[in-house]
């Protein structure tokens, strides 16, 4: 496995766990408005990663041309 596929699979685990916390939030398993604001912090960092992974992709393609 390469760098670029190891990156793309990690990504691939974010997207998919920020959609299993906005499928929390949308069918009501959210407790309470603490456990709400723990799952909007955690959101924003599942984004940030993905952001990151990005920039770090973009960045290998561009020092391959």
């Amino acid at each position: 496995m390469t760098i670029k596929e190891l990156l793309e699979r990690i990504k691939k685990q974010l997207q998919t766990r920020k959609s299993q916390l906005a499928s929390d939030m949308v069918e009501g398993r959210i407790s309470d408005l603490n456990h709400y604001h723990k799952s909007v912090g955690i959101a924003e960092g599942l984004v940030i990663a993905q952001d990151i992974i990005d920039e770090i992709l973009k960045q290998m393609e561009e020092e391959d041309e």
